[in-house]
């Protein structure tokens, strides 16, 4: 997966470089401080307003006015001074920078209450110490690396140079930090000294070569080429043993040169900043989806082949049901497109909640039956629509389509019941199944209701009438709201004889509104009483609930029918 991104990266990188990062840098909320050769200073507050598009402007001095031409000469510093993670912190945690031009720290560090989240007094002077050599790392492999920065590190007038400047922050850090208090600065205190970029790079790339890949202990040295375990997406610790490949020579997943992790490293620093729905954002060939923490994590990836735009053939969406809406009839509807597609989906089945809810935790204020359908079925949503793979799409709207039918009349959503009902019948007929003939259905039923044909009812015609006959006694129902807790027995009824029952059941608690001259709705009863199968409710349930949501015949019209 990574030489897959990396081999697409690096064509973007070498055109465009660090300003491919640097373009959507924003730098974290706090003081930020510039100081001179003559060791004068220029302070500045950056407070993010995600409201504003130009982050630049809100780069401010104390006085509230806008630098922004000031923006981009720290955000490039900063990048440049960041360190990897806490965990890979030069020396202290609770000091954020990796190089001696620069000090992050928290203004709590120095304000807080809780001693655990004061600096110890001796942290700066320390880390300024160390930055010196870095003697702090001594394990065999850092040494060897360390020592391919000898003469630099030896270099006396950059030692000069170091403590020149930890001097200058010793003198000022409390007048700094008390500017932050006096400003309502409650998260950075960030100082920078005037240099040029190139010694923020030069530094910063000792700390690189030493952190940059996830256990130094994993490197190995071939010839001239550093080989590590990249940092970026992988897991692997002394904490995770499980991860290593115990059959090889070399444990580790795969090893990575040096120049190629840093790359990965700006790769993860670039896609930070992109948003969070561009799914593509590299190429159409990539699929990437990444979890937003400390540092990116990709949590899926995908190469895609192909990319579907325009379906090979139009989908009809019928009103099978003859569904009103607004008191006009609802006209059928083409679907040419994937991404109408995808819509529909979304706003038919899920109730406009499956696209928030592609990735991550499913949205906890949702019902929980709901959101355990789209547990169970975004991940076929997200083959088809966002990697353009249908295999599974289709098997899962026909083994949950009616869910969603269900889950919306157990919501009081009638309907959308009966959109969805309606969306599933398209789907499997553009797919080539037997649907069934509803308008042809009726008549069947009418006739037999209205000739006094008892002659035995096949499953589909039983549970299409079931369904009729269930919406007209619950129509009966004198309560202000008749809410899905009525339907609730019914859809439960796990066999033909169950739903007999609860029919019976309802039929006496509602007769007193019945007619005893209602001869089509007494043949009704008769009819399914007679019927002796003992077929499961779930294996007939469109039926059912084709019986419930299309058009009564218990009240349709003479020339209606």
């Amino acid at each position: 997966m990574i030489y897959d991104i990396l081999e697409v990266f690096k064509k973007e990188y070498e055109e465009k470089g660090d300003k491919l990062i640097l373009d959507n840098y924003i730098l974290k909320d706090g003081l930020y401080i510039k100081i001179n050769q003559n060791n004068s200073m220029e302070c500045f507050i950056f407070s993010n307003n995600k409201k504003e598009v130009k982050k630049e402007n809100c780069f401010r001095d104390l006085d509230g006015n806008i630098q922004s031409s000031m923006y981009a000469w720290f955000k490039e510093r900063d990048y440049y001074s960041s360190y990897l993670n806490s965990n890979k912190s030069f020396y202290d945690k609770k000091l954020h920078n990796v190089n001696y031009f620069s000090l992050f720290v928290k203004v709590e560090s120095f304000t807080s209450d809780d001693a655990k989240k004061q600096l110890n007094e001796n942290a700066i002077k320390e880390q300024y110490k160390f930055l010196c050599n870095y003697k702090k790392f001594k394990k065999p492999k850092e040494k060897e690396i360390l020592e391919t920065f000898r003469d630099y590190l030896s270099d006396r007038v950059r030692r000069k140079d170091i403590v020149k400047k930890y001097r200058c922050i010793r003198d000022n850090l409390q007048n700094i930090v008390e500017e932050a208090v006096k400003n309502s600065v409650t998260n950075y205190i960030k100082i920078f000294f005037n240099e040029e970029i190139e010694n923020y790079k030069d530094e910063s790339s000792i700390y690189y070569a030493i952190k940059i890949f996830n256990d130094i202990g994993y490197s190995k040295k071939v010839e001239e080429n550093i080989y590590g375990l990249s940092d970026s997406n992988m897991g692997l610790n002394s904490k995770k043993p499980y991860l290593e490949q115990k059959t090889r020579k070399i444990s580790t997943p795969f090893m990575i040169v040096k120049d190629d992790a840093v790359l990965i490293k700006k790769f993860f620093d670039w896609l930070k900043i992109q948003e969070f729905k561009e799914k593509y954002p590299l190429t159409d060939e990539l699929f990437l989806n990444r979890d937003f923490r400390e540092k990116d994590l990709l949590v899926d990836f995908d190469y895609l082949p192909i990319k579907i735009d325009k379906l090979e053939s139009s989908i009809d969406i019928k009103n099978y049901l003859l569904v009103y809406k607004d008191k006009k009839l609802m006209d059928d509807s083409v679907i040419d497109y994937l991404w109408q597609l995808e819509n529909s989906i979304d706003e038919v089945f899920y109730n406009g909640q499956l696209k928030n809810n592609y990735f991550g935790e499913v949205y906890k204020k949702l019902d929980n039956s709901f959101a355990n359908l789209i547990y169970m079925t975004r991940d076929a949503m997200i083959n088809y629509f966002k990697k353009y793979d249908e295999k599974a799409f289709y098997q899962v709207v026909k083994k949950y389509g009616t869910n969603f039918v269900i889950d919306h009349l157990s919501a009081n959503r009638e309907f959308k019941a009966k959109e969805s009902l309606n969306l599933k019948l398209s789907l499997l007929e553009y797919k080539g199944d037997k649907v069934m003939d509803i308008q042809g259905m009726q008549k069947k039923i009418i006739k037999k209701l209205e000739t006094s044909d008892y002659d035995s009812s096949s499953s589909e015609e039983f549970f299409y009438l079931c369904g009729q006959v269930v919406k007209y006694l619950l129509s009966q129902s004198e309560a202000h709201e008749k809410n899905a807790d009525l339907m609730e027995p019914f859809l439960r009824s796990n066999s033909a004889q169950k739903i007999k029952k609860n029919i019976e059941f309802s039929f006496f608690k509602y007769k007193h509104k019945i007619s005893l001259n209602h001869v089509k709705f007494n043949n009704a009863m008769s009819l399914i009483m007679a019927y002796q199968e003992k077929d499961k409710l779930v294996s007939n349930m469109d039926s059912f609930l084709v019986g419930v949501l299309s058009q009564n015949i218990f009240y349709m019209k003479k020339e209606e029918q």
